[in-house]
């Protein structure tokens, strides 16, 4: 969008301008002139002011023309966003016309960095930006979403379409196995857990810190990267309101292809009848098949499948609205910011709501000394959280009206545990109803700071923030669920302190050399507590409010507990220096000391350092005959150590629980004691530090016309909290211990292009390329750490679906290698008995558990036609959990993005593509539709790929169904079978559900329309832009679930430690929620 963006942004910044400048004083003479653009198109908003005196200054008009009042030798200096500044000597003329060139690149452009601000054009370290006019072109209800595609070496991927999805950032691959790979988010210089309380129309850039030179600073928080948000302040001049605002229209992008009624019922009775003839005549019975009970079987032809996606899912509607007021003199500068959204999920019974507000003021108190503060209160209402009978709601009663013509009730027996997939009391829509499940979360912040300009160069700054957050979960059945009226609450109290002091000394040399010097101590403080209370069995006139209200009355099994966390204590002292010789040579020294209280007391304190260097190559005299196409050549390389305490204060400590005391007496007394549980003490437990080497190139062409960067990185994270077991003897169970190395190699690629522009019309384009490959460097006793999902329970095989490998990437899928299913060329059949070949390999008991069928079999020999084949790995020819290997990554190396901007006039198209290629989606829903579920999936529907599955029944021309056991019926039946015959009663692991996740999706596609200023002036109205977005509009991709960027489960759970839910699972497709597509009106006007 960056053309379309300049023609926006020229006119803001003409209304803008306008209202920072004050009135022009009585000088000694005129200057006029016209300020034009490099094609001689007319600049308006062009800040001219005088040299020296900033307050005497004006603005280009809608034609590039100005007037301004000086002394008749004074310099003139010409600012506007996206050229090059320029000084002008006026030497007496009246007249003074002024070609401003572009600066696409921005390099004089002001990013922020830990604890201060740097030019683009002097940055050593890796550091991605994004401005918020980028981020608003995305209408999501959290902004961490809308920085998906936006930034090199930054990786989002969204749990799925749920409301409150979890929404997982990596920067650089991450380098954690058991703990947090979030990167450090910092709000305006404070500390916080997430953004997602931040509307994208609040924010006036995002810089992401990629490398150690960047990070370093924030030394033990900053070795996942670090995202620093800032937030749009007060201007001086003329009041300026600003809306920001859209509604919105979502509904399920794809849903579940399911059987058809008649699948559904053939494949029912065929399962009925493998599983008993008790089984098969209820089937019989309720549906009317058979010559036995009506023949209805061919009637189910004409009858259309109910879809109860269809019932849940909803057209949902979101509205948001951001007012702004800023404005102020010179010496006091205000900004005031209100938000409101209100977000109906497509899901039924589900919703988001957030309101926000912050007041920022500015006060020059003197010349020297400043005074800054700012409030911010947000409060969210998430209901329905969560994907509970969301994802398996098509499991549910496809036949509304059964041909049987009687009751489920008459022959519910037969049914067994699948009766609950027909009777009344597992009505999906039922069901989501029955359930309030809300989250109340509010959170207060106030922060003040003073600056003292103590000399010239040198700055003093203090500030202090404190934070305040409480929350509510609540959640309530009322009656349908579980068969009475349940409830529970948590209520949530947290606080924080932050008090940071920093010196900053910038001086030159005789215009040679330059230094910048910060040094600064900080303080962290948090703490929190919660209190969880419980009950069932409420009368029958109690509703959600009366039971959470008088959760004390419950008749039975109510609980109360209190919690309170480990408080959190960081003291830091840090410091940088930046250099740099003549312009073009530069230099950056960082250097940190965290003290935590997260760590056990012999390793509380950690040293990160790092160095970086840059040439500005492009600026040194031998390139001058290159100057005509090449604009830009920086070379950067950094080396720095960065730390992680995202971690959970309790790791180095012992844990003890109580126990009844019933054998040992005690002083005569059988009284409670506590004894060691869990987790052991480490007393030396320390920091996974994150080595990062960074190799980086900036460049632009043609006046940066081109321009991009591309980065080689190499991180190694060290000493990694991992998680062991320990002799039981000595009561625990497991212990955090520092060992293994994991690395994150890459390269990451931007490219912008302004491709054509003349007056009318624009065209630019711009490129993201990553590659990240991620390898478990070292880990001792690596072989022990295979960990599960449970996606399938008990039931599951292996149990331990994942796995880590040295020099593997980390979380390998575990699992048995598909090759495809038996056929009656792997038996020798006589006298009715299929007998293996010789040579082919047979199944175990351990693959399949029960797996009913109608053929006859040697004693001991499970596989027959139709059954699932793997490959043995052990060469016993018997397929066993001792097959189950390693089938590979599923994270994808290639992640990129695309954009097309396009303008004409008033009028602008944008389209925004993301893609990624070479991943693996773990599909546990297919591997579950698979296999028989057991008693459960008696009269269970199922996704409409078990259609292909191998079938060893059939319906005859008398309308009853027969087992079909002759190789030549079982060949021609299944010739265009694809997969096994899913009655196996495991969830079996197999490569053949381990899918493509490769996707090219348009993400966003824009058009909008700004009024011209000749029309909106005589409103009043600044500016004035009208648009509609289509998000998600198609996905391109060979993924057979319902969208291949999907996470549901992330975190899975070792043999040890107490069911401990840490090690990492990645793009796991199981009990998943839809993603919306969406289409959205907006506008944004300012006065």
């Amino acid at each position: 969008m960056r053309t379309n963006q300049k023609t926006i942004i020229r006119l803001f910044c003409l209304v803008m301008a306008m209202l920072l400048t004050t009135g022009v004083y009585a000088q000694s003479g005129t200057v006029t002139g016209t300020v034009t653009d490099p094609s001689q198109e007319p600049l308006a908003g062009v800040v001219v002011t005088e040299k020296g005196n900033p307050t005497n200054g004006v603005v280009t008009d809608i034609d590039g023309n100005y007037s301004i009042k000086l002394p008749g030798n004074g310099t003139l200096v010409f600012t506007y966003t996206g050229f090059t500044p320029q000084e002008v000597s006026v030497d007496g003329r009246s007249r003074l016309d002024v070609t401003l060139n572009e600066d696409l690149q921005n390099l004089e452009e002001v990013v922020v960095i830990g604890y201060g601000t740097m030019r683009r054009k002097d940055l050593t370290g890796a550091v991605a930006s994004v401005k918020g006019e980028d981020l608003v072109a995305n209408p999501v209800s959290n902004v961490t979403q809308a920085l998906q595609g936006r930034l090199p070496g930054v990786n989002v991927v969204t749990q799925d379409g749920r409301p409150g999805a979890t929404v997982s950032v990596r920067v650089r691959g991450g380098g954690s196995i058991t703990q947090s790979n979030e990167p450090l988010y910092v709000v305006d210089g404070f500390p916080v857990s997430n953004i997602n309380n931040i509307a994208a129309s609040e924010i006036e850039s995002i810089d992401v810190l990629k490398d150690a030179a960047s990070t370093a600073i924030y030394g033990a928080r900053g070795a996942n990267g670090v995202i620093l948000v800032t937030t749009k302040s007060g201007q001086s001049g003329k009041a300026k309101v600003t809306y920001e605002g859209y509604v919105q229209f979502k509904n399920a992008a794809k849903k579940q292809d399911v059987l058809s009624a008649q699948e559904y019922v053939l494949d029912t009775w065929s399962y009925a009848a493998s599983r008993g003839s008790g089984h098969q005549d209820a089937v019989e019975k309720y549906f009317g098949l058979g010559s036995k009970y009506g023949n209805h079987y061919a009637d189910y032809a004409g009858v259309k499948a109910h879809q109860y996606d269809d019932d849940i899912l909803r057209t949902g509607f979101t509205h948001n609205h951001n007012l702004n007021i800023s404005g102020g003199s010179e010496n006091t500068k205000m900004s005031f910011n209100i938000g409101y959204i209100d977000d109906e999920g497509i899901r039924i019974n589900s919703d988001y709501n957030r309101f926000t507000t912050s007041l920022k003021v500015q006060q020059k108190i003197f010349s020297n000394l400043t005074f800054n503060a700012e409030a911010r209160y947000d409060e969210s209402t998430l209901n329905g959280a969560g994907a509970r009978y969301t994802a398996g709601a098509y499991h549910y009663k496809p036949i509304d009206e059964p041909l049987g013509g009687i009751p489920y009730t008459d022959v519910s027996s037969g049914f067994s545990f699948g009766v609950q997939n027909i009777d009344d009391s597992h009505n999906p829509v039922d069901l989501i109803n029955d359930i309030t499940a809300e989250n109340h979360n509010r959170n207060f912040r106030g922060n003040a700071a003073l600056t003292w300009e103590i000399i010239p160069g040198l700055t003093a700054r203090s500030e202090i923030a404190m934070t305040r957050g409480s929350s509510k979960n609540t959640y309530y059945e009322d009656g349908y669920t579980n068969g009475d009226k349940r409830a529970n609450i948590t209520r949530g109290t947290s606080k924080g302190m932050r008090w940071v002091t920093t010196a900053n000394y910038m001086f030159d040399v005789k215009d040679i050399h330059s230094f910048n010097i910060l040094a600064g101590y900080e303080l962290l403080r948090s703490e929190s507590e919660s209190t969880y209370a419980e009950g069932r069995g409420y009368p029958d006139t109690f509703d959600y409010k009366h039971a959470i209200a008088m959760m004390h009355t419950a008749t039975y099994n109510s609980s109360f507990y209190n919690t309170f966390g480990v408080p959190d204590r960081t003291v830091s002292w840090f410091g940088r220096l930046n250099y740099t010789l003549m312009d073009r040579y530069l230099f950056t020294a960082t250097f940190r000391a965290d003290g935590s209280s997260k760590f056990a007391p012999n390793n509380r304190w950690g040293y990160f350092p790092a160095v970086a260097a840059g040439w500005r190559i492009s600026e040194e005299s031998f390139m001058e005959d290159t100057r005509d196409w090449l604009s830009n050549l920086k070379l950067r390389l950094s080396w720095g150590e960065s730390g992680s305490d995202n971690i959970n204060s309790n790791l180095w400590r012992e844990t003890w629980s109580s126990s009844t005391n019933t054998k040992l007496p005690i002083n005569g007394e059988f009284d409670p004691f506590y004894k060691p549980d869990g987790l052991k003490a480490n007393p030396d437990l320390k920091w996974e530090t994150t080595i990062s080497r960074n190799l980086g190139v900036d460049f632009g062409f043609l006046n940066s016309r081109i321009n991009g960067s591309v980065e080689l990185y190499w991180n190694t994270t060290k000493d990694l909290l991992m998680l062991v077991p320990v002799d039981n003897t000595s009561g625990y169970s497991h212990q955090y211990q520092n060992f293994g190395q994991i690395s994150n190699r890459g390269i990451e690629i931007s490219v912008n292009a302004e491709i054509y522009r003349n007056k009318d019309f624009r065209f630019s384009a711009g490129a993201i390329y990553n590659y990240n490959r991620n390898n478990l460097d070292k880990m001792q006793n690596a072989d022990q750490y295979i960990y599960s999902s449970y996606w399938g329970s008990s039931a599951q095989t292996p149990a331990m679906d994942w796995m880590l490998a040295v020099d593997k990437p980390i979380g390998l899928v575990r699992g048995y290698k598909a090759k495809g299913f038996y056929t009656t060329d792997d038996f020798n059949y006589a006298n009715g008995v299929y007998t293996l070949k010789d040579g082919v390999d047979d199944l175990t008991k351990d693959i399949t558990a029960t797996y009913m069928h109608p053929f006859n079999l040697p004693s001991g020999q499970v596989a027959f036609p139709g059954a699932p084949k793997f490959e043995d790995q052990d060469g016993d020819h018997k397929i066993s959990a001792t097959d189950a290997v390693n089938l590979g990554e599923v994270r994808p190396r290639h992640t990129g993005s695309f954009h097309l901007d396009f303008g004409y006039k008033g009028w602008d198209l944008s389209a925004n593509f993301n893609w990624t290629y070479g991943g693996k989606v773990y599909n546990a829903n297919a591997m579950m539709d698979a296999s028989g579920n057991e008693y459960v999936g008696i009269t269970r529907q199922y996704s409409a790929r078990r259609a292909d599955s191998y079938r060893v029944y059939d319906v005859n021309s008398a309308g009853d169904l027969y087992a079909v056991t002759d190789p030549d019926a079982l060949k021609a039946l299944n010739r265009h079978a694809k997969s096994a015959l899913p009655y196996h009663q495991s969830g079996i692991v197999s490569s053949e559900f381990l899918e493509d996740g490769s996707y090219l999706r348009l993400q966003t596609l824009t058009l909008g329309y700004t009024l011209p200023q000749q029309l909106t002036k005589k409103a009043h109205i600044s500016n004035f832009r009208l648009y509609v977005t289509a998000g998600n509009l198609f996905t391109i991709t060979g993924y057979k679930g319902l969208d291949p960027e999907v996470n549901t489960n992330t975190a899975g759970t070792v043999g040890f430690g107490s069911n401990i839910r840490n090690f990492p699972m990645f793009n796991m497709d199981y009990g998943t929620y839809p993603r919306a597509r969406t289409w959205t009106i907006g506008a944004s006007l300012s006065f």
